[in-house]
């Protein structure tokens, strides 16, 4: 059926799914994955169970590398795991990943003959972007510290003691004893790490250097390591938290240790490059620094930085009276270990986030406890103090029971009140992260609690790492007890916050390296002819279209007469088969004409007898290039519960007694590819907007597990990562939506025709953006991943060239933020095959928005692209 159009007003709007919006306006928004804001849970397949964080690093590439524990839900050993993201944490690192591991992350297992059990406490990069490790694990006849050392790759490292792992218990000084490593450095090309050694009824200090092979070094007094007595008697618990390697090389390593009066007291000990005591700090090296607090209170070293400015020592901690955490520092002068009397009057600073934040006498929270975490310290002496705030019980029904809190102070241990420097609200900023809940969409109020774990720099910006529930309460039985009473389980969070833009570089990266080498051609079937449409630039009347046979070069014809002429579509038509055209022109006028071989062409043309500036596009209607989208057989009978296309961006109702078909019961919006009123899987609501596969431009194919993902055709890889969706992605499931982009090209030069077919959800990713691919070439598992409910292909097919409102159509891949829109390029790889009237696709949502903003140009003619064979069946409603 053809028919002319004399005029079509279109007055359409597009709606968009709210997003949603960051919490706090101090996320760096251009950190982490697409919609993530600055903060996201890192967490991928079969993330279940609870899986602390445990730390975080930044290599010399700028890619962020967490750690937290790993165990599959329900099992006994317990583990670590690395996650390594890239581009600014906008996207996982697929390249590492362990032999049988989750993508983008290596599973660390040390082992040691025990109950299996290894608690990863500390992870730093050094100069050859290998992560080390330390942590302690059970041997089973005791504890045990270890190193582990990854290559850049990911893989255990066997220059470093055989295997990439290191057991103290191995090491000669340390067998048959107890151990923990607590903190690791990578200082050049040694590993230093810190902790305790059991010797008899004594924990000692423990402070260790290795080779880079994995050896003691010798050149650190002479043996190695080194175990700390502070000169007090009788028994002793003496630990070290963390270590500081300062500008000089020379060493200081912190922890609580047992007080000349047998209490808890902070212990200092500042060492040479060789290992050797600095006899001026403190007594002969070591520094006790007691709390004066009753029996009762408890004291933690959480970390150590160095103001190399004034030469001195920070100190961290906190202290624990009753069940209150209070946050404290302690400014050490270098020299000689006492207290540096400029900060805050005595050295010492006793604190509590809610202490700060003060506007006009209302307080920004309720008095509540300090846990500090982290210090990070800036050139100019002043400094962030990173941990946790405990709401009062008041505070905790609008921002739950904690979160995660930056304060930053000046070198006298003062809050910036004025200048450019001034940091949040008199000097502190609380971080309440609801926002990233997946699933579950914004939520407040709803019992959510951040702990901090741990902070870096990245690009200039404090770089976090928290613990916080998953989940909500009353959203998801993550621990199957068939309640929803509890929030969890507890994830990663990672965090980059804004500071006072003092660093005024722009460490943005914003894009991603272009695929290398040829674009894989895929030839033309035979039959295949090629059209030009042309129009002048200012004259208005002076306008054509010109069909050709096999290798012709009709569009150099019109040029040759008029070089002035602009091209305005090329492409491919079939000689002897059906094809589409649709010819725009100024005021609206559209004509839409089927034909055989040229006539579609012709008769378009002369329909626009009379216009101005009219622009022609054709498409035929069958062009066989693509294979089978997976393994196996095709699927039949009640198994095949494919969804069709059946893409509707606008919400406009269709009549598709215009089609030849009969009104159904489901949303009339909801049409496939033969025109009818429904399509499998859609709900029977009438809402043309909601979910459910009415506003989807591709097909759901019903395959599941083991069935492998395959290339349709020769192709090059744009794309293949995963996409972070946790707005989207039902309870239970991994945000991380894989998803692979295939750039297929057919013929060469002005006429050739340019495809993208969009493969998601899949389990895994088997290829890497850049590589060529032929038909049938695996491109990871049929699975369920991001916005997915079951195992299924979501397959979608966008088209470059021979638009129906414009000349082209690229995706944008830059920032990360690689969504399509489907309303412009988006076809039916099934063709148009309804009784009558031609496709709503490519003509009916032209959306006229509002004066002065430029429509979006969208629609595109669909064409059957499958081989005789391979062409996955379609259910018949």
């Amino acid at each position: 059926m053809s028919r002319r159009l004399p005029s079509l007003l279109l007055a359409l709007c597009i709606a968009s799914p709210a997003l949603a919006q960051p919490g706090s306006a101090s996320n760096r928004a251009s950190f982490g994955p697409d919609r993530a804001n600055g903060a996201f849970l890192n967490i991928t397949r079969l993330h279940l169970a609870t899986l602390n964080a445990q730390g975080i690093a930044v290599d010399r590439n700028q890619r962020v590398l967490v750690m937290n524990e790993w165990h599959e839900d329900g099992a006994s050993n317990y583990d670590c795991a690395v996650t390594r993201h890239l581009r600014n944490a906008r996207l996982l690192d697929m390249d590492y990943t362990g032999p049988e591991e989750l993508e983008a992350t290596r599973r660390v297992a040390v082992d040691m003959g025990g109950t299996d059990i290894d608690l990863c406490t500390s992870i730093d990069v050094d100069s050859g972007n290998r992560a080390v490790i330390s942590g302690w694990g059970d041997t089973g006849s005791g504890l045990s510290g270890f190193l582990v050392r990854l290559a850049a790759s990911g893989a255990y490292d066997t220059s470093f003691s055989t295997d990439g792992k290191l057991a103290l218990r191995n090491v000669a000084p340390f067998a048959g004893v107890q151990s923990r490593l607590n903190h690791v450095v990578a200082a050049g090309s040694n590993v230093l790490a810190c902790g305790w050694v059991e010797r008899g009824a004594s924990r000692n200090m423990l402070v260790t250097r290795f080779t880079a092979s994995g050896q003691l070094d010798t050149t650190f007094r002479g043996t190695g390591h080194l175990e700390v007595d502070f000169d007090v008697d009788g028994e002793r618990s003496d630990s070290c938290s963390r270590l500081l390697v300062l500008p000089n090389g020379g060493i200081i390593a912190g922890g609580i240790v047992t007080g000349t009066n047998g209490q808890d007291a902070y212990g200092l000990v500042r060492l040479t490059s060789a290992g050797g005591f600095v006899s001026t700090f403190g007594n002969q090296g070591r520094l006790l620094v007691d709390d004066g607090t009753p029996l009762t209170a408890f004291p933690a070293l959480s970390d150590l930085a160095w103001d190399a400015a004034r030469d001195r020592l920070l100190v961290g901690c906190t202290l624990t009276i009753g069940s209150t955490p209070n946050g404290c520092l302690l400014a050490v002068r270098g020299s000689d270990g006492a207290l540096d009397t400029s900060f805050d009057g005595d050295g010492r600073l006793g604190f509590r986030f809610s202490n700060y934040g003060v506007v006009l006498g209302s307080p920004l929270r309720e008095p509540g406890g300090t846990r500090v975490g982290r210090l990070l310290m800036r050139d100019d002496g002043s400094f962030y103090v990173l941990g946790t705030h405990y709401n009062s019980d008041g505070d905790a029904l609008a921002f739950g029971p904690s979160d995660i809190a930056s304060l930053r102070l000046t070198a006298s241990g003062a809050t910036q009140t004025s200048g450019a420097s001034v940091y949040g609200n008199d000097g502190v900023r609380f971080h309440p992260f609801d926002e990233v809940n997946q699933g579950v969409g914004p939520v407040t109020g709803r019992l959510i609690g951040e702990t901090l774990i741990d902070a870096t720099w990245y690009q200039g910006s404090p770089l976090l790492l928290g613990d916080r529930p998953r989940y909500p309460q009353n959203v998801f039985d993550h621990d199957d007890d068939g309640n929803l009473n509890e929030p969890g389980p507890i994830a990663p969070l990672v965090v980059a916050i804004n500071g006072e833009h003092l660093f005024g570089a722009d460490f943005d990266f914003d894009g991603l390296d272009r695929s290398t080498g040829l674009q894989p051609i895929i030839a033309v079937p035979s039959g295949f002819g090629h059209y030009c449409s042309v129009r002048h630039p200012t004259n208005g009347a002076n306008y054509g279209v010109l069909s050709g046979g096999v290798g012709s070069d009709p569009c150099q014809q019109f040029l040759d007469d008029n070089p002035d002429l602009v091209v305005e579509r090329a492409g491919l038509y079939s000689l002897s088969g059906t094809n589409w055209a649709i010819g725009t022109c100024d005021g609206n006028f559209i004509s839409l004409r089927p034909g055989i071989g040229a006539t579609a062409v012709n008769t378009a043309f002369a329909d626009s007898a009379g216009q101005r500036n009219c622009i022609f596009t054709v498409t035929p209607n069958e062009m066989p290039i693509f294979a089978r989208p997976y393994s196996g057989a095709h699927l039949s009978g009640s198994a095949n519960q494919t969804q069709a296309f059946n893409h509707d961006p606008y919400g406009i109702p269709l009549d598709v007694s215009e089609f030849g078909q009969t009104p159904g019961q489901f949303a009339a919006c909801a049409i496939d590819n033969y025109g009818r009123q429904r399509s499998t899987g859609n709900p029977a609501t009438g809402d043309c907007g909601s979910t459910g596969g009415v506003n989807e431009p591709a097909v759901d194919i019903a395959v599941v597990r083991p069935r492998l993902v395959q290339s349709v055709a020769a192709g090059r890889v744009v794309m293949a990562v995963p996409r972070h969706v946790p707005q989207f992605a039902p309870a239970g499931m991994d945000p991380y939506q894989r998803e692979v982009f295939v750039r297929h090209q057919v013929g060469n030069g002005r006429y050739a025709e340019i495809f993208t077919t969009y493969y998601a959800h899949t389990q895994d990713t088997a290829v890497r953006r850049g590589d060529t691919v032929v038909a049938g070439s695996v491109l990871g598992e049929v699975g369920t991943t991001g916005s997915s409910t079951n195992d299924h292909l979501h397959l979608s097919v966008h088209r470059h060239r021979n638009l129906s409102w414009r000349r082209s159509y690229e995706f944008n891949f830059s920032g990360g933020a690689h969504d399509r829109d489907g309303s412009v390029s988006a076809i039916d790889p099934w063709g148009w095959q309804a009784p009558e009237g031609v496709d709503p696709w490519a003509w009916r949502f032209r959306s006229t928005p509002a004066a002065g903003v430029e429509r979006d140009n969208s629609g595109s003619f669909s064409t059957r692209l499958w081989l005789d064979g391979e062409e996955p069946p379609l259910p018949v409603p």
